[in-house]
């Protein structure tokens, strides 16, 4: 008997080294966690791959000339460039994917809605993700911390929505910014429809304004939200007016589109684009009169709309699009 109380002391000290082990390994693994996901957005994303997949008994290849951009127009009137507790950093109102085609020199826009249902990460104040929720993708921006974070983390929600379509980068501008830019270019001339006298009296179908200051900001982010599926006709708006900006920019000269957000990079501009990369954004001619948009239909959930993407179609339009029949 006299030895129990040794026993006693011995399996205390041996249940506390256990413990005390325990955190270690659980710190280094968080620690170790946490490194990564830090070096993940600075990292090259996804290249196109020569893969092949199969569909409907044919063989398909990516097509290797196509770069993929990601444009976000982020509701945030603040510093987009900054961290932010998740909640906080704003919404994605605008998600765009610019495919690029090296050879032929030519754009094509794919338009994603805001409020297409999908498996969003969710983050903590530190930026490592913790789990996942179902709802409108514009919230995944809002669900990071901000800044180049928040775009990456947007850019690999959408990358996994498009059977994990390689995208090249990504360009994200604040609300706050589209007066600044549109005005560093002298303005953006588009044509109006019956509907945009909704935003101004002044803008009668059929004439061509070119929008100023506030006017450029109300017609990209306008939308009654008491009618449902407004943002069906703001997002037709907003092709209109990127493709319109771009062809302004490229009026301007080949180096003219960085060279003038280049005062608002700072600011309102995210992007891991270099100034090269930016200028070539406007050398392309976009087909806009093949703007496509996400496949499926608009439904009332329990509190907010929600887009839900029809799968069949979807697929079949990447690989229509993407990918190129294998001989």
């Amino acid at each position: 008997m006299k030895n129990e109380p040794k026993r006693h002391v011995v399996s205390t000290i041996v249940v506390i080294i256990a413990a005390v082990a325990a955190v270690v390994v659980l710190f280094v693994l968080h620690y170790r966690q946490q490194q990564q996901l830090v070096r993940e957005p600075e990292e090259s994303v996804s290249q196109a791959e020569s893969n092949t997949i199969e569909w409907k008994g044919k063989k398909y290849t990516y097509n290797n000339n196509l770069i993929n951009i990601l444009f976000l127009g982020i509701d945030k009137d603040l510093d987009l460039d900054t961290s932010y507790m998740p909640s906080d950093a704003g919404q994605a109102d605008c998600i765009m994917l610019l495919s690029l085609d090296k050879e032929t020199k030519e754009g094509r826009i794919l338009q994603i809605n805001r409020n297409t249902m999908t498996q969003i990460d969710t983050y903590d104040s530190n930026g490592s993700v913790f789990g996942t929720v179902n709802a409108q993708l514009a919230t995944q921006y809002a669900y990071c911390i901000g800044g180049s974070r928040s775009c990456w983390a947007t850019e690999k929600t959408v990358r996994e929505l498009l059977y994990n379509l390689p995208i090249n980068g990504y360009f994200s501008l604040s609300v706050d910014g589209i007066a600044q830019i549109n005005d560093a270019l002298g303005g953006v001339t588009v044509e109006m429809t019956e509907d945009d006298t909704e935003i101004n009296l002044e803008f009668q179908a059929g004439q061509e304004i070119c929008l100023k200051g506030e006017d450029a900001e109300k017609y990209v982010r306008y939308r009654d939200t008491s009618v449902f599926n407004s943002n069906e006709k703001r997002m037709q708006r907003q092709v209109k007016y990127v493709t319109a900006l771009i062809k302004n920019a490229r009026s301007h000269g080949g180096s003219a589109l960085y060279n003038i957000i280049s005062p608002f990079l700072d600011k309102y501009i995210v992007t891991d684009l270099d100034g090269k990369q930016i200028d070539a954004l406007s050398s392309y001619t976009y087909l806009t009169d093949e703007i496509q948009y996400l496949p499926g239909e608009t439904v009332m959930g329990d509190k907010y709309e929600e887009f839900h993407v029809d799968e069949e179609k979807l697929q079949e339009e990447i690989i229509q699009t993407y990918y190129k029949e294998k001989q």
